[in-house]
């Protein structure tokens, strides 16, 4: 493939990249990955997952070029909305597997611990929960702390 101009016009960059033309690609991303990368930063502090993101959205770009229709979009609007599908997408999935973990951080405090269930998820007293579980006050007290300490434990992990 011939190399391509830097003094390429929009219309011209687009009909490269469609050719499958990989430099002009690289103008591309050297031209707008700076404002795309502004818009992803914006929805996610972290610089590092910024960077990743910046990448799957270029991906995105080029894998998604022939869908462009200059007709009905600007190109810059059309890859600033790719851009922030790809950090919502990536925000979403950050907060399912944050409230995956805490699901399963729950669900691993109700099978192993009656006694946290009893008195922190059900509402029980002590006093209640001793009569439930057929044992002292004090020997529930132990037990609590003794399930406390394992929660504990499971969070340093």
């Amino acid at each position: 493939m011939p190399a391509v101009s830097k003094h390429l016009s929009q219309e011209e960059l687009l009909r490269s990249i469609r050719k499958g033309d990989k430099a002009a690609f690289s103008i591309l991303y050297d031209t707008y990955s700076p404002v795309i990368f502004a818009i992803i930063i914006k929805n996610c502090a972290n610089i590092k997952y910024s960077e990743d993101l910046l990448q799957k959205t270029f991906i995105k770009i080029w894998q998604g070029i022939s869908a462009f229709d200059p007709s009905k979009q600007r190109f810059i609007a059309w890859m600033l909305i790719i851009a922030r599908n790809v950090a919502d997408e990536a925000l979403q999935d950050q907060k399912d597997n944050k409230n995956s973990e805490i699901q399963t951080s729950a669900n691993n405090v109700s099978k192993n611990s009656e006694v946290l269930t009893l008195i922190y998820f059900k509402g029980y007293s002590l006093k209640q929960a001793a009569e439930i579980l057929q044992i002292t006050e004090a020997e529930l007290k132990l037990k609590l702390k003794k399930e406390i300490d394992q929660v504990r434990a499971y969070k340093v992990k």
